[in-house]
């Protein structure tokens, strides 16, 4: 079994993600070529074994099917980069002291059915923004995530869109090296090669120790929130197949090379305790039960 740390640790509260994940399965269990999906995803968190736990908070042990489009496994997933960011900002000091921008770039809806290509028109369009030299300059890393919303006037429409947590350079807003919102959109939209002004947004992330950490930990989780419901049947099934070999997250620059450092430095004293928990104390057993939509205790 798997554990999930923190976050959505009561058990209401994963009874919203479960039925947000009931939901996402029945689309998939409409359709002959998804329905091994929507088994998948229907059988994630069956059973919740609850640990008490004085030293480190309650933990919770189940099983996780670990598809993309689980709202239990989405979130899950958030937790682990919100995690590895901690992570980074402790024993990384250069990072949590240096200057952090939110920039979220956009483009005009395309149909769902043209989704893929259009994201790759966007990685393709930020590669070219990434090799310009005002990026060179001021730029030293960050994480790009893959945002796709549905079209709020056409239903049929897709809004991709990368939000972006980028650590610059201090002289990147000082004096004449100060880039604005209005040159990052007129860089995007060369990028794009588009004959119209994207819309761009360019947030400087200020404050101090804790204050920062958190600005720039809620920019790691906002691009992973679950969805409150599933979108309508025809558009998730035709976004899901669109996006089905896309990468999401993509760290680049210096912040991907700490990442990679990151990946061998195990918390192997938190493990050892969680186990040593698992031995000494007896669970709290939750299981599903789908006819009345919530979780009942053992």
């Amino acid at each position: 079994m798997n554990s999930l740390w923190n976050g959505y640790g009561n058990v209401t509260d994963r009874q919203e993600l479960k039925s947000m994940a009931n939901e996402k399965a029945d689309h998939f269990l409409s359709c002959a070529s998804t329905m091994h999906d929507g088994l998948r995803i229907q059988k994630c968190a069956m059973q919740l074994r609850v640990y008490p736990d004085r030293a480190y908070g309650t933990f919770t042990d189940t099983w996780y099917c670990k598809h993309r489009h689980c709202p239990i496994c989405q979130w899950r997933k958030r937790l682990k980069w919100r995690s590895r960011m901690h992570q980074l900002l402790d024993s990384t000091p250069e990072a949590l002291s240096g200057k952090w921008v939110a920039l979220t770039l956009t483009l005009r809806n395309c149909h769902v059915s043209d989704l893929k290509d259009t994201i790759n028109e966007m990685n393709g369009a930020f590669r070219r923004l990434s090799n310009r030299a005002f990026w060179k300059a001021n730029v030293l890393g960050g994480i790009k995530f893959v945002e796709i919303d549905q079209g709020a006037s056409d239903f049929q429409s897709a809004h991709p869109h990368f939000h972006c947590l980028i650590q610059v350079r201090p002289s990147m807003h000082q004096g004449n090296n100060y880039v604005t919102e209005e040159r990052w959109a007129e860089e995007w939209q060369g990028c794009l090669k588009a004959h119209f002004i994207p819309r761009v947004r360019a947030r400087r992330l200020t404050g101090k120790d804790d204050e920062l950490r958190h600005k720039i930990l809620k920019c790691v989780s906002y691009p992973m929130k679950p969805r409150l419901h599933a979108p309508h049947r025809g558009w998730f099934l035709s976004m899901a197949e669109q996006i089905k070999d896309v990468n999401l997250i993509q760290p680049f620059g210096q912040i991907r090379g700490w990442f990679s450092d990151l990946k061998h430095q195990e918390d192997c004293e938190l493990k050892r305790h969680r186990n040593d928990v698992r031995l000494e104390q007896k669970p709290t057993t939750f299981q599903w039960e789908a006819f009345q939509g919530s979780y009942q205790k053992d």
